[in-house]
């Protein structure tokens, strides 16, 4: 199998959730919050700008159609995207099936984060998209920027002390990189829940990833020599292109939208796709990318390697330094699949291993689950939503019962 190439299995399980997928081809040329409207609740944008000067935004549901008005006393939830992800990874499958809103329906004030570079967060107080030192980040500044001022901000809006946190791939790698970083941010969380969690990547096993880490010195040269700072930006066209070819082949399709997570994408309903087009891929820096890419390499959880003289100059040290998971004390459940290549199983039970208030390891049932399935498998709500749901339940209800919220 080609890094571009892979097989979609149509099996029963597939069939099953046809039924089940209750959004509409429109949605896929809607934004965000247009969504969280049409289907009844209230949508709120956010705009936070970080200490290094980027504009952020964040979606906010307010209001559920079933529930009413969020729950006052219940603590905000923060809900962070994976790589070239957007706050619409948490609402494409439906308001019956996405984890935002079946939150909302239980009365949680529920944010929505996304990160610099995406579709929603382009701006910055001085720097614009065109320039090369606008995309001059990695999942690192995400972490110890971005994250962190969409955390501080939610807090003073509601006045809280603490919020539960929900995060998807590299929304979990970013987490990761500002408790260990930023440790005091471990005082401001109730729970990580850690979907699909990416740290440590050397078992990974994802071709395509292979491929840019065994010759990733060639691939950066050349990035940089062509001026290429975005990977798979947002762009009005593609939609229009990939309905075009998604018309013609389901494979080709998915070959185009996940060309980062390849895989066997057997509880992935095809209906989908005219909406997945619309928000898949929102765009990241290439050197996101690229950043991921060489800890395939290097075996580390660690920071952005420069390069030796580089790294002199920037780090006082020949490598970069390892992100410090020993300083991350913030409960941490984990979700993780068998079929995932991307969060490889070895690789997440040696980040579990070392996660000094890891609180549960949870295997999904489903050994086809995969990567994307996380957040796009009507399954989910069944296999992976509902025990998430049900932990922060107990994890408010027991903040509220010892009154340390505010």
């Amino acid at each position: 199998m080609t890094p571009f190439q892979f097989i979609i299995i149509m099996s029963s399980t597939v069939t099953s959730t046809i039924s089940k997928l209750l959004v509409d081809d429109e949605d896929g040329s809607l934004t965000t919050p247009q969504i969280i409207t049409k289907y009844g609740y209230k949508a709120e944008t956010h705009r936070i700008e970080t200490y290094d000067g980027y504009i952020v935004e964040m979606h906010r549901l307010t209001v559920s159609p079933s529930s009413g008005k969020f729950d006052p006393r219940k603590p905000p939830v923060l809900m962070m995207h994976g790589l070239l992800g957007s706050s619409a990874d948490w609402i494409m499958i439906g308001p019956h099936n996405g984890l935002s809103y079946l939150l909302s329906d239980r009365g949680y004030d529920v944010w929505l984060g996304n990160a610099r570079g995406n579709r929603y967060s382009r701006e910055h107080t001085y720097l614009t998209a065109d320039m090369t030192e606008y995309w001059d980040f990695t999942w690192h500044e995400i972490g110890v920027y971005d994250v962190p001022a969409m955390i501080d901000y939610v807090l003073k809006v509601r006045n809280f002390t603490k919020l539960h946190y929900v995060g998807y791939s590299q929304g979990t790698t970013a987490f990761l990189v500002m408790t260990s970083s930023m440790p005091k941010y471990n005082e401001k969380i109730i729970k990580l829940h850690a979907m699909a969690p990416a740290a440590y990547m050397s078992h990974l096993n994802n071709p395509v990833f292979r491929y840019l880490s065994s010759h990733l010195s060639t691939i950066t040269n050349l990035v940089s020599a062509l001026g290429v700072n975005q990977f798979m930006p947002a762009s009005p066209m593609f939609p229009q292109i990939a309905s075009a070819i998604c018309s013609k082949s389901v494979q080709q399709c998915f070959n185009i939208m996940f060309v980062l997570s390849v895989g066997e994408y057997k509880n992935l309903n095809p209906q989908i796709i005219p909406i997945l087009v619309g928000h898949i891929p929102a765009g990241a820096s290439a050197k996101q990318i690229f950043h991921y890419a060489q800890e395939i390499t290097s075996g580390h959880f660690r920071q952005y390697d420069y390069g030796v003289d580089n790294n002199t100059e920037i780090y006082h040290r020949l490598d970069p330094p390892d992100y410090d998971l020993s300083k991350v004390l913030t409960p941490v459940a984990i979700y993780y699949s068998l079929s995932d290549q991307l969060a490889h199983p070895s690789n997440v039970g040696r980040l579990a291993q070392e996660l000094p208030n890891l609180v549960s390891l949870n295997q999904l049932p489903n050994p086809a689950f995969s990567h994307m399935d996380f957040i796009l498998s009507t399954n989910a709500k069944d296999e992976l939503y509902q025990g998430i749901i049900a932990s922060i339940e107990a994890d408010t209800r027991h903040a509220q019962r010892f009154n340390n919220l505010h």
